[in-house]
């Protein structure tokens, strides 16, 4: 890694950090620079502000989530093995420490539009992705009923990990568990009954 994309990684790393441990208010750049050991001007060459940080690592956040998806091998004779294994990656990357920065990240778009934009774009990102997805396993649903869809799983993925962070901080791993094959059912129900 070269040594600027290095320091960009280290800044991304120590802000989701920061977020996570004192929240979007109490974040600012003068202390992930000092926790960097590095001036604020270096971490504005990166970063010129706040937000430009905070919506680079919403990016980030957001690929890391479907990159999970994309790394899996769908196969429409297999549907059940292949949700289950899709809602797995993400439920169990939702109940760490990533659950409480897409909460997070869900809150910081419902007051500011500038979020709320990232969040229109990582979602339509999404749903293309899933809604090819979708009519890979459901391959009878015509392009306009595969979005539809994609949006009704993504919807039940978003409330799972809401849920994961909301439920007195207990992400342990039986409630995971029960919760990923809740939700793994209701995908392939919701894909077996969807005409």
């Amino acid at each position: 890694m070269l040594k600027g994309e290095a320091r960009r990684a280290a800044i991304l790393a120590e802000a989701r950090r920061a977020l996570l441990d004192v929240g979007y208010s109490r974040v600012s750049l003068r202390r992930i620079a000092q926790a960097l050991g590095i001036s604020l001007g270096n971490l504005q060459y990166y970063f010129p502000t706040k937000d430009s940080l905070i919506a680079a690592v919403i990016v980030q956040e957001t690929e890391r989530a479907a990159a999970f998806l994309r790394e899996i091998a769908w196969d429409p004779k297999a549907p059940e093995g292949c949700i289950r294994e899709a809602v797995e990656a993400l439920l169990r990357y939702y109940a760490g420490p990533a659950g409480r920065f897409y909460a997070i990240a869900e809150f910081l778009a419902l007051d500011d539009p500038r979020y709320a934009r990232l969040k229109a774009e990582g979602y339509g990102d999404l749903r293309s992705d899933t809604g090819r997805l979708v009519a890979v396993m459901a391959p009878h649903l015509d392009a306009a009923r595969c979005a539809g869809l994609a949006r009704v799983l993504i919807a039940l993925i978003d409330g799972a990990a809401l849920q994961l962070q909301t439920a007195d901080g207990n992400t342990e791993a039986g409630r995971v568990d029960a919760m990923i094959d809740d939700v793994s059912r209701a995908m392939l129900k919701l894909l077996e009954s969807w005409e």
